[in-house]
């Protein structure tokens, strides 16, 4: 198993802890953390010898990650814009993972054990992103001003 997964269970904890305390900063502070595992590590193989326009895609694909969950302490407002920047933003972080469920379990050159925990690492990091918006929706999450 890849020893960077152990790393990686760190930013899936982070982002527990934001949905646990309905916390926004550290919710996105877990996705924006985990992007900045996935880089570097992508980043790295496509520019090795065997590197493939996989690995910069992959590269890409967390980039935006990045820069969408890049955390900041705005407080939620209770907006219609900010609740519509929000979902949308859940929305993205869901499918970015979702797609990452797939391509782990599709590709044959990750090892069974690293398959194993990448696939429900990025199953989790859908989850809270789903659970967010139906925060969000329901109007379940505080709103705070920007004191």
């Amino acid at each position: 198993m890849d020893p960077l997964i152990f790393v990686a269970a760190i930013p899936v904890l982070v982002s527990l802890y934001g949905v646990i305390k309905r916390q926004r900063f550290f919710f996105l502070l877990g996705y924006f953390l985990f992007a900045l595992i996935v880089i570097p590590d992508q980043l790295t193989k496509y520019l090795s010898d065997d590197g493939t326009t996989l690995n910069l895609s992959l590269t890409v694909i967390w980039l935006l990650q990045g820069i969408i969950a890049f955390p900041n302490r705005l407080n939620y407002d209770g907006s219609k814009v900010f609740r519509s920047f929000a979902i949308k933003t859940f929305i993205s972080l869901a499918l970015i993972n979702a797609f990452a469920v797939i391509l782990t379990q599709t590709d044959d050159s990750i090892d069974e054990g690293t398959r194993a925990a990448a696939g429900v690492f990025h199953a989790i990091l859908v989850l809270f992103p789903v659970i967010a918006t139906y925060l969000m929706v329901s109007n379940n999450i505080p709103v705070g001003t920007n004191d």
